[in-house]
């Protein structure tokens, strides 16, 4: 029987370590090296907004209907990182404490990563949420209307027949400048009922989408009927502050726009319009008008609306002395033979700018012998001038002989 050869210890030592070194070289193979942490980026993870149905119970609504997203950074071992699916990883933002209107910072809850990897950054960490009440009003419906009806006539009325409720965050409430609904009338031949779709606008025509409005469908009566422009005679009544006179009255526009049927518009002369009263005023003021329209007339294009401007001035006077008194509408074959007075004295008052302006040469004084025959005639003086500036005339009235 041959001998077993005898190791040396020392080179059983060697060959334990030698078996140790490649276990341990296979286990890091397997299982990577726990002391050496590697780092992996996870971007674009959508953020979810967790109880979000608990702000309607609180009366409350987002502000911004929007998609947050995260970056996120984590470390740990090959194996660790192999094991994590960006699938599993969530992100969320929980609204549930939020009790009242406001902009709030809330934290961001990374859900989805095992123990074993350990998050080293992540952006944001918490995002800011802005909540608004939920606010309702009533409001009326604009009918504008797209299209040109048959036989040359024109929509003079496109009214809608309901108010409606629109709900939604109180500042896309307040920025509401009209509810409109768009009617078609291309081609339409007579007074009709059309059902119109109403959107919510902004002062700058933009549409508001994050409001509800109820109804969303109303029902417009369109009317047809002729059209035509007509001027506007403006008055006053009371009296100015002493030592003050209107001296003018300008209306813009000067013209408005009615439509009513074509019988009903040819028998309009004028539109009213009530006196502006003018008690007391010692300086120049503008007022806006609201026009009421004639029975079985609409204003078109809001022409109903107009500013009136009283001129009130401290009035000036001024005096023209006429050397002739002259003789009107005297009948065929008669002849004034004499007039009692040859001079006139004018006084005038007014505007500056309209009593300076005349001129001694233009005024022209006259008595009237209409319907007049033979015989002698006491007539008033009158004169080529607008009443409103003629203070007086004198003599006020002259004898005159006819033959």
């Amino acid at each position: 029987m041959a001998n077993k050869k005898k190791i040396p210890l020392h080179e059983k030592l060697i060959r334990v370590f030698i078996a140790i070194g490649i276990a341990i070289t296979l286990w890091f193979m397997v299982n990577g090296n726990a002391d050496m942490l590697i780092t992996q980026d996870f971007n674009s993870i959508p953020i979810t907004l967790t109880n979000a149905d608990t702000l309607a119970g609180k009366n409350l609504v987002l502000a911004e209907d929007k998609n947050y997203y995260l970056n996120l950074q984590v470390k740990g071992t090959d194996k660790s990182l192999r094991n994590t699916s960006m699938k599993e990883i969530t992100a969320e933002v929980d609204l549930s404490e939020i009790k009242e209107k406001g902009t709030y910072d809330l934290d961001v809850d990374v859900k989805g990563l095992s123990n074993s990897v350990i998050v080293s950054s992540k952006n944001p960490t918490t995002i800011q949420i802005e909540v608004d009440s939920i606010v309702k009003e009533d409001l009326g419906v604009d009918v504008e209307v797209e299209g040109k009806p048959a036989d040359d006539r024109a929509v003079i009325s496109a009214e809608a027949s309901e108010k409606v409720e629109v709900e939604g965050p109180e500042e896309s409430i307040a920025r509401i400048d009209k509810i409109i609904g768009t009617a078609d009338v291309n081609g339409l031949t007579t007074d009709t009922t059309k059902h119109v779709t109403v959107t919510a606008y902004d002062a700058s025509g933009n549409p508001i989408d994050d409001v509800e409005i109820l109804p969303n469908v109303v029902s417009a009566e369109i009317v047809l009927g002729k059209t035509k422009s007509m001027s506007i005679i403006p008055s006053t009544s009371g009296a100015p502050a002493s030592g003050y006179i209107v001296t003018g009255l300008v209306v813009e526009p000067s013209k408005v726009v009615i439509g009513a049927k074509e019988n009903l518009l040819n028998a309009i002369d004028s539109i009213p319009m009530d006196a502006i009263d003018v008690s007391g005023q010692s300086k120049t003021f503008t007022k806006d008008v609201s026009l009421t329209p004639p029975a079985g007339c609409y204003f078109l294009n809001d022409s109903g609306k107009v500013k009136v401007t009283v001129n009130i001035e401290t009035p000036v006077e001024k005096s023209f002395t006429l050397d002739k008194v002259n003789v009107t509408n005297l009948g065929a074959g008669l002849v004034v033979s004499k007039i009692k007075d040859s001079k006139v004295v004018l006084k005038l008052e007014g505007a500056n700018s309209v009593i300076n302006s005349q001129n001694a040469s233009q005024i022209e004084a006259y008595v009237d012998c209409a319907n007049l025959g033979p015989g002698e005639y006491e007539l008033p003086i009158q004169t080529n001038l607008s009443q409103a500036i003629v203070k007086s005339i004198s003599p006020a009235k002259t004898t005159v002989t006819i033959e």
